[in-house]
């Protein structure tokens, strides 16, 4: 690890030392001294030759390079602007300028302002951007529908989130975590509302600003921005209908003046679908077990932000987030017991759910610019906290044990602090960006069991536990990064998180760790012209365990069927290297390297006849892969992009019944926006992805893919949108594969209801450029709290 360190160090200290005397530092501004995001800046000397070309931030701020000391002028354009056009004289003491442009303007007109389509698909120098604003499939649904529509991602219900050929990654909004998993985050993500969605951002070697959790990387969620004053909103309602009907209601109201800029959204929804699991163990003895599930899920999201400009240098904002989400399954469960091929025995298993899930999160925030040319000073401070009620009823009759009532009511409790403190430092020659937070994770979980006993509940205290669990993190990072000239750009960074552990459970189960690690990062670019682009990055990262997965209590499924968390499970560790070329914005190549050590998972095992699946560190991975994407409009009315990954994975068993595999993947998706009339007012959709036999781990997956198409009307101006979808025509979304360990494997085919139509209209009103504010609070370890 120092060794990889030094490295990385060396690399960056080396590449500094390369001369950057005629680097310019400027910021372009109105005349009211507000920032100017990407506004186009090319510089020109006195023969008018452009010698240099950049586009600013997101906060205005930009640096060129100039050949050598003299005069230049320097034009200047963005949307809604007038173009300037002023001389500047370059030398080595005046080396940082300011831009202030005007509102364009034109007779009979008060304001002109000019809006740029963004393209569906993007492909970053660091990331895969979906916009979603853009994309029919994106309409009318919730934030988990608009993650399983993305490319290159997978997601479903039951909290399976991640990048094709790649492993776990971290959930964010905004570049602010979501520190939920599994079925919790299930539940948070369909709280979002696709209407509030601009874009998904695919991360795969997030820099050292980032925390290190997500062996592969960040999965970006961002918000629709403010942009005027004064007020706009939207309404909308869906309906879906998959086996079961379902819908959904979502409302905002958004307010922006010169020093107050706030957002109301309010969400509802209520659905239902069917689950079928089947399950087969084939060890000396063999168990079919096939499950049938009515899933249900109803409750509504509240979200409330505020940000005040004390002054043009000085603003502080709080946000609020409350959902409730009313949740539960009724599930029958067939169990057959073989002999050979001899059947033995039968179970018939009843099993009756709730849950109410509710979530507090309070953010608040502080942000000083330090001087005119872009350094900040970000304060914030987080409270998470969720509480998860979970009473459930198991009963059984076999035909030939005796009959099982259990009576079960689980409870859990987590609680999350942590403080910030972020500077975001360009200088002269080089931009740095330097910070530290803390965070303190708590969960407080418990289950009291209950046999019924000719109907009156007998506590079992063998079978009832409780486990309480602390978590402190310490973290601090440091990234520099440096343009050298037209051509080469290089990032480094270097992060340390500290971790101290412990973990106590009634039954006597007790665990105490402390580690600390370093998580470096490495990027670098090179721009041969406008249209080559080739980078080289690498990053480590890390996953820990979620808080379910620590809790040693067991969790009963049915009668016969249990859940036993592990608390000595160990974190695990990647490392990511990666090699990109784009071409023309157009085409993107990416090969890439991983391997990641100690994976923990599930290891399901037949004892008896009791199904058990318990949490182990079992396995290494290593995964070597190519990634390509190409987009393009073809007869100004068929945007089409594609995507192809392919990657050869090799596991290594750490435990002895684990199997190791190895295998070749192919996953590939075609994505088609026909426009059928010259207003792109009335718009087509045809969508396909594939992704092949493929391994991860000891479980080798079967052929899944989807077949999706869909409508888009815009009426009334575009303030009326109507959309129709139907997503996996061909009910190829099915979860099928076997588990291989030494001496037996498990087979698995569920399918969870994902042929799905929705029916969406959404209306916008009001001053439809004001988005209201969006601004989030880094917080990603509740995506740990599940």
């Amino acid at each position: 690890m120092q060794k990889t360190s030094l490295i990385a160090a060396t690399f960056f200290l080396a590449i500094s030392t390369v001369s950057a005397q005629n680097i310019i530092n400027g910021k372009v501004t109105d005349i009211k001294g507000q920032s100017i995001p990407f506004a186009l800046i090319k510089v020109a000397d006195n023969k008018a030759n452009v010698i240099s070309e950049k586009i600013s931030d997101e906060n205005g701020v930009f640096n060129v390079q100039v050949p050598q000391n003299g005069s230049y002028n320097v034009l200047t354009s963005a949307s809604g602007y007038a173009q300037s056009n002023k001389s500047y004289e370059f030398n080595n003491t005046t080396n940082n300028i300011i831009i202030s442009i005007e509102k364009e303007k034109v007779a009979g007109i008060k304001e002109v302002i000019l809006v740029a389509k963004k393209k569906t698909f993007e492909r970053k120098i660091d990331r895969f951007v979906f916009n979603t604003e853009n994309s029919i499939a994106s309409k009318g649904v919730d934030g988990l529908d608009v993650l399983a529509a993305t490319p290159m991602v997978k997601a479903d219900d039951e909290g399976n989130i991640e990048i094709v050929g790649k492993s776990s990654v971290s959930i964010m909004i905004n570049d602010r975590p979501v520190n939920l998993s599994g079925k919790d985050l299930v539940s948070y993500l369909k709280t979002l509302r696709s209407e509030n969605i601009a874009r998904i951002e695919v991360i795969t070697t997030p820099p050292a600003k980032y925390e290190a959790q997500g062996n592969s990387g960040i999965i970006n969620i961002v918000l629709k921005q403010n942009s005027n004053m004064g007020f706009s909103g939207n309404i909308s309602t869906s309906y879906q209908r998959r086996s079961r009907n379902g819908y959904a209601n979502n409302g905002s109201l958004n307010y922006q003046s010169k020093k107050i800029n706030t957002s109301l959204r309010i969400s509802q929804f209520d659905n239902e679908k069917k689950s079928d699991e089947n399950l087969s163990i084939y060890a000396n003895s063999i168990l079919a077990a096939e499950t049938r599930r009515i899933d249900k899920s109803k409750g509504y999201n509240i979200n409330y932000s505020i940000d005040y400009k004390i002054n043009d240098k000085t603003s502080l904002g709080a946000i609020y987030n409350y959902s409730d989400t009313d949740g539960g399954n009724d599930s029958k469960n067939l169990s057959k017991y073989y002999q050979g091929n001899v059947l033995d025995s039968t179970v018939t298993s009843n099993t009756y759910n709730s849950a109410n899930i509710r979530n507090n999160q309070l953010n608040v925030y502080f942000e000083r610019k330090l001087d005119s040319l872009g350094k900040k000073l970000y304060l914030g401070g987080n409270l998470f906290d969720s509480r998860n009620d979970n009473p459930f009823s198991l009963a059984s009759s076999s035909n030939n044990a005796n009959n099982i009532n259990y009576q079960l009511n689980s409870k859990y409790r987590y609680k999350i602090y942590s403080g910030q403190a972020d500077f975001y430092l360009p200088f002269k020659n080089f931009v740095g960006e330097i910070g530290g937070k803390y965070t303190r994770f708590n969960t407080d979980t418990g289950l009291d069991f209950f046999v019924n006993d000719n109907n009156t509940p007998q506590y079992d205290s063998g079978r009832s536990n409780t486990f309480d669990y602390n978590e402190n993190n310490w973290a601090s990072y440091i990234t520099l990064s440096k343009t050298f000239n037209e051509k080469w750009e290089g990032k480094a960074g270097l992060r340390y998180e500290y971790t101290s552990l412990t973990g106590v459970a009634r039954n006597g189960d007790k665990v105490e760790n402390e580690y600390g690690k370093w998580f470096p990062s490495l990027y670098l670019t090179y721009k041969p012209d406008k249209k080559n682009i080739l980078t080289l990055s690498y990053s480590k990262r890390i996953t820990r365990p979620d808080a379910r997965s620590l809790n040693p209590t067991t969790i009963y499924l049915d009668p016969y069927a249990y859940v036993t968390g592990n608390p000595y499970l160990k974190p695990s560790f990647s490392n990511n290297f990666e090699l990109g070329y784009v071409f023309n914005n157009k085409l993107s190549v990416t090969g890439y390297y991983q391997f990641s050590r100690d994976n923990f998972g599930q290891i399901v095992e037949l004892q008896g006849a009791n199904r058990t699946v318990k949490y182990l560190n079992n396995y290494d991975e290593n995964s070597l892969g190519i990634n390509a994407t190409y987009s393009n409009t073809f007869l100004k009315r068929w945007d089409f992009y594609a995507s192809a990954n392919y990657a050869y994975v090799e596991s290594k068993g750490l435990i002895d019944q684990v199997e190791g595999l190895s295998s070749n993947s192919l996953y590939y998706s075609l994505n088609n926006t026909i426009h059928l009339n010259s207003n792109k007012t009335f718009s087509f959709l045809l969508n396909f992805w594939n992704f092949l036999p493929h391994t991860k781990g000891n479980f080798k997956f079967e052929n899944v893919y989807n077949l999706s198409t869909g409508l888009r009307m815009s009426l009334f101006e575009k303030k009326l949108q109507v959309n129709m979808t139907i997503q996996d025509l061909l009910k190829g979304m099915k979860f099928r594969g076997k588990a291989y360990y030494t001496d037996y494997y498990t087979y698995s085919n569920n399918y969870y209801d994902a042929r799905t139509f929705n029916l969406s209209v959404t209306y916008q009103f009001g001053n439809s450029k004001v988005r209201g504010n969006n601004k989030q609070i880094k917080l990603e370890e509740v995506d740990r709290a599940n």
